[in-house]
């Protein structure tokens, strides 16, 4: 996923076709209501959307961090920054794992 500034995200076809699902009040998921398929989740809280980046025709995504590392179900050894939950600066306790 890439986060970005909440509003920043423009659909630029099928929006009639995106279905919503709020898991609770820090997070509104957006889906395809044909198959079912992740799209991107607002976060009101922290004024981010985050997309998953394979829905982003042309978009290279480069990684920078880990987020929610605790949860993992993979170890990624890939030197990046893993943090426990979310950065500071993004309303986490700022706690960094090891690989």
């Amino acid at each position: 996923m890439s986060l970005f500034p909440l509003g920043s995200v423009t659909v630029t076809k099928g929006e009639d076709n995106i279905g919503s699902f709020t898991k609770n009040p820090n997070s509104d998921r957006k889906f395809c209501k044909t198959c079912g398929g992740h799209l991107f989740t607002d976060h009101p809280p922290m004024g981010l959307v985050d997309v998953y980046a394979n829905v982003m025709p042309g978009y290279k995504h480069v990684p920078a961090i880990h987020v929610h590392y605790q949860n993992k179900s993979v170890s990624v050894n890939d030197g990046l920054p893993k943090f426990k939950d979310m950065p500071a600066e993004f309303g986490g306790s700022g706690d960094t794992l090891p690989d």
